[in-house]
């Protein structure tokens, strides 16, 4: 593995679902590259924001800032809408083709939140010429057992995953 690809519906996605393992990998000298497919913000029932896509954008520089990430790119696809269209698996094969990636990161197909499935059906439609596909839990509520079979040991890097996940303020604050 040197060169990742993570593919997660939201800002703060990949972060609360692997940060540790990818600050691991960040010092192991791989390149991370990353996609996020949604523009992050979304209202309450009410129609009171509870994330913004100013506050979101304001916590992406933020992120971008913290170079963890050697590329962090948004398609910026409606939050909450996010749907299977080919131009999106297109894209995911582009960024695989340019970055010539050996490994794909992304949601568990099996999470109960429709943004985090559909991102996860896109990564394995574009995966059939990378070697390695990783799936991450992000939501601690499923229905069904997420049973990993692969796993880090993030020790050294826990204070370093939970800055990252910080960082993303409208949601830490939640």
């Amino acid at each position: 593995m040197e060169n990742v690809l993570a593919v997660v519906a939201h800002p703060d996605d990949l972060e609360i679902m692997a940060g540790g393992s990818i600050v691991k990998w960040k010092k192991q000298g791989k390149k991370i590259h990353v996609l996020l497919l949604t523009d992050g913000a979304w209202k309450r029932e009410t129609g009171t924001w509870v994330r913004s896509p100013k506050q979101v954008q304001e916590e992406i520089i933020v992120v971008k800032k913290s170079k963890i990430y050697d590329t962090l790119e948004q398609l910026s696809i409606p939050c909450l809408n996010l749907n299977f269209e080919d131009h999106i698996v297109c894209e995911v094969l582009k960024r695989i083709e340019n970055y010539k990636i050996d490994t794909l990161l992304t949601s568990w197909i099996d999470d109960t939140h429709h943004d985090h499935e559909i991102a996860s059906r896109i990564v394995l439609a574009a995966s059939r010429r990378v070697s390695t596909v990783l799936m991450g839990q992000i939501n601690y509520y499923t229905n069904k057992f997420f049973t990993p079979n692969i796993f880090v040991d993030i020790t050294e890097e826990w204070d370093d995953k939970i800055k990252l996940v910080s960082l993303y303020e409208s949601q830490w604050n939640r």
